[in-house]
């Protein structure tokens, strides 16, 4: 038996109808190089010896109402893989539109909590020969991105020759139940860690605002321009966006309370691409991405006239696995990024987006201790966290306060070679990530070889069209490398940083 982290514990706590707190992928896969002719049962058992070198698919909730601690995770030793991988037929004509659809509908379904939480469907009938998808689920407190494109990457190789680990289940260290334990251990984190991380979090927490300023702080005499060349640019060719911060974004579409209907797309950007116009301008390529992100939700925004003057604001995960102090199976924290959707300038968006976004770095390194969510977390009571995350959907609070975030962006890396999905070739990986009362859109990205896979979760209430958005990020993609490679031209010095011709009028995006 293993006690969960309070972060961990908080996302089945904050977990209604409506917001089911779910990670997942849908997986793209070519069955025709294997050894003989496709059979859901074979890959069914193939899949069943694999999951025994999983930990995360064989642990399952374990609790009791004497706890006054978090729940435990405890082995399941009898895992029936028949009841978490099922089939179903995609509708004619079996195309992209057909799966996506058939995807967003098994999304708008809870996990059950009596056993390990986790399912797939392998969606069968699709219109290219030889070819299924994938759909995978899992709970947030069970996985984070990180680790689910760990669990992805094992899955592949099953289809080799069984070893004696493939044959015999791998014990994993949550152990089996203990109720005498659950409940000592309970008593134990309600009287004594709990004060003492209350009284740790109390100091911390007042001094928090003075070491976030701290982090950015910056020279009075130089200000912007200091900055600006700092992160590689001219003052005078930078356009200021407002800093990103918890309820300074503006209202849109998508922000609001959330039904449990999704609705889902995946597109695919050009990894060489987007590597071309971050080497032009000094950038990230998450940087990219979130130039990318902005441009494509501006495209969508003005289609349905609203388009808000300020810029979007996202709430980015950053892993926090690489410090000793997190634990758990979530171990991340966040910064909050502006998109620049308010910027017509694809360039100037981009360097706009960069500086922001190393200003946000700086005060998550700087300012903010990578453990303190997950201490925080620690302290919150489950069933009056339950009751008010259920009120709060109930009476549609979210429509009425100023919106925390626009939604979430994600981009985790993805396997250096292609891929195998229990011995057949995957072709795409579209992460899915959770949507929250008040964001009902979320993008999430994985590398997969020299292509960049995005996976658009929706409240279909709130955002019917995901099509849209996945087309404006491959047309905002287009347009940005476009006008990198006219600058570049311009510039006359291929080895030279690229910077944003001032005053532009004809690098407008629509």
């Amino acid at each position: 038996m293993e006690r969960m982290t309070g972060f961990d514990a908080s996302l089945l706590y904050l977990e209604t109808a409506q917001q089911m707190l779910v990670v997942g992928g849908i997986l793209v896969v070519d069955v025709s190089d294997q050894g003989s002719a496709y059979s859901f049962e074979r890959l069914r058992t193939e899949l069943a010896r694999r999951v025994k070198e999983i930990p995360a698919f064989r642990r399952k909730i374990y609790d009791s109402v004497l706890n006054l601690g978090h729940p435990a995770w405890v082995e399941e030793c009898d895992l029936d893989v028949t009841r978490h991988v099922r089939r179903v037929d995609v509708e004619p004509p079996g195309d992209d539109d057909a799966v996506f659809e058939m995807c967003g509908r098994l999304s708008s379904r809870p996990l059950d909590r009596s056993r390990p939480l986790w399912e797939m469907w392998v969606l069968e009938g699709l219109a290219t020969p030889d070819t299924v998808a994938v759909f995978f689920r899992a709970h947030h407190a069970l996985l984070d991105g990180t680790s689910a494109a760990a669990v992805l990457r094992k899955l592949g190789g099953a289809g080799t020759t069984p070893s004696a680990r493939d044959l015999d289940p791998v014990r994993v260290h949550a152990g089996g139940a203990n109720p005498i334990g659950l409940v000592a251990g309970g008593l134990w984190d309600f009287s004594v860690r709990r004060p003492l991380t209350l009284a740790r979090l109390v100091p911390e927490a007042a001094m928090l605002p003075w070491r976030l300023r701290r982090a950015t702080a910056t020279r009075r005499s130089g200000g912007n321009a200091a900055e600006a060349v700092e992160d590689g640019g001219d003052a005078a060719q930078t356009t200021p966006i407002p800093g990103a911060a918890p309820f300074t974004a503006p209202r849109t579409r998508f922000n609001a309370t959330i039904t449990p209907h999704r609705a889902v797309r995946g597109t695919s950007l050009d990894l060489t691409e987007m590597k071309e116009v971050k080497n032009a301008f000094g950038v990230t390529v998450n940087d990219v991405f979130l130039t990318v992100v902005g441009g494509g939700l501006r495209r969508y925004l003005r289609f349905h006239d609203d388009l808000p003057e300020k810029p979007l604001v996202a709430v980015v995960p950053v892993s926090t696995r690489g410090d000793e102090g997190t634990q758990g199976n979530n171990r991340v924290t966040v910064l909050f990024a502006s998109l620049g959707t308010d910027i017509q300038d694809p360039l100037e968006r981009l360097r706009a987006v960069a500086r922001r976004t190393r200003r946000g770095k700086r005060r998550a390194r700087g300012g903010m201790r990578p453990g303190l969510i997950q201490d925080v977390a620690t302290l919150a009571p489950s069933g009056a966290l339950s009751l008010v995350m259920r009120l709060y959907g109930d009476l549609h609070l979210a429509d009425l306060h100023p919106v925390v975030h626009n939604l979430s962006v994600s981009n985790f890396p993805g396997p250096r070679k292609t891929p195998d999905f229990l011995g057949a070739r995957v072709t795409h990986m579209y992460p899915l990530g959770p949507l929250m009362h008040g964001s009902g859109l979320s993008v999430t990205a994985m590398s997969l070889g020299d292509r960049l896979d995005v996976g658009i979760n929706a409240c279909e209430h709130l955002v019917p069209d995901p099509g849209l958005i996945a087309t404006g990020l491959r047309e905002s993609m287009e347009r940005l490398l476009e006008l990198t490679r006219e600058t570049a031209a311009g510039a006359g010095d291929a080895g030279a940083t690229v910077s944003t011709p001032p005053g532009s009028t004809t690098t407008e995006e629509g």
